[in-house]
C-alpha cells in the first residue's frame, strides 16, 4: 500500500500541484494549521479560480504560497528518509571494518602482497597483522554492538499457578478413617438383604402361641 506522503512527494517530482495540494492540506503531522489553510486556500483556487477572483483573492500568490508549503514538506520528508540514525550508522560501518578486518588473514592468497616472501616471513607479517587488528577493535571499540531485537514468543497457553497460600485453601479436608469405616458397615448392612432378629417381645408372644 503506498503511503499518501509518497504520493505527495511523487507528484511534487512531477510539478502535478493539484494533486499534491490536495492530498497534502489534510494532513496533521508534521503541518501546523496555518500551513494547511494555506495549502487549502491554494488548492481552492486552482480548483475554483473565478470564486476567488471575483472575492479579491491573489490568486498566484495564493497558490505560490500552498506550492511552497507542499514543496517543503516533499523535501523534508525525503531528507528524513535518507538520514539516518548515527548510532545505527555508527554500528552498521563497525560490522563493514569488522568483516574486513576478519578476511585479513587471506592476504596470503593475493601474489601482490606475498611475492618473495617465505613462509618464515609469512608468519611475521601474520603476526603483524593480528597484533594491527587487535589495536583497530580496541580502538574503534568494535565489539561493542547495538543490541539484537529478539521477538519474544509467548506460550499459546499459559500454566495456571496457584500461590500458596491460596492453594492451602483449596486442599480437601482430610476424611475421617473412623467416620468412613462406620459408613461402609451401615452400606454393607442394607445391601446384604438379611432379616432383622425378633424382638423380645414378638419371641414371647411366639413362645405363648406354642403351649396354647
Amino acid at each position: 500500500m503506498v503511503k499518501k506522503s509518497e504520493i505527495v512527494r511523487e507528484a511534487v517530482r512531477e510539478q502535478d500541484w493539484k494533486k499534491a495540494l490536495q492530498i497534502a492540506k489534510d494532513f496533521r503531522i508534521g503541518v501546523t494549521q496555518e500551513q494547511r489553510n494555506k495549502m487549502t486556500r491554494a488548492y481552492e483556487c486552482i480548483v475554483h479560480p473565478d470564486f476567488y477572483q471575483q472575492i479579491g483573492v491573489d490568486i498566484p500568490e495564493a497558490i505560490d504560497q500552498g506550492k511552497a508549503i507542499v514543496k517543503e514538506y516533499a523535501g523534508s520528508m525525503e531528507r528524513k528518509g535518507a538520514v539516518m540514525k548515527w548510532d545505527a550508522k555508527h554500528d552498521r560501518a563497525k560490522r563493514v571494518i569488522d568483516a574486513f578486518l576478519e578476511n585479513a588473514g587471506y592476504w596470503q592468497e593475493r601474489e601482490d602482497l606475498s611475492a618473495g616472501l617465505t613462509d618464515e616471513n609469512k608468519e611475521l607479517v601474520n603476526a603483524e597483522v593480528a597484533l594491527m587488528i587487535a589495536s583497530i577493535r580496541k580502538r574503534y571499540k568494535l565489539q561493542e554492538r547495538l543490541p539484537e531485537q529478539v521477538a519474544q514468543i509467548q506460550a499459546e497457553e499459559a500454566e495456571t499457578v496457584i500461590p500458596t497460600e491460596k492453594a492451602e485453601e483449596t486442599l480437601p479436608e482430610p476424611v475421617n478413617e473412623d467416620k468412613g469405616q462406620e459408613k461402609e458397615k451401615r452400606t454393607r448392612k442394607a445391601s446384604t438383604g438379611e432379616k432383622k432378629a425378633p424382638s423380645r417381645r414378638r419371641k414371647k408372644e411366639d413362645q405363648e402361641e406354642e403351649r396354647a
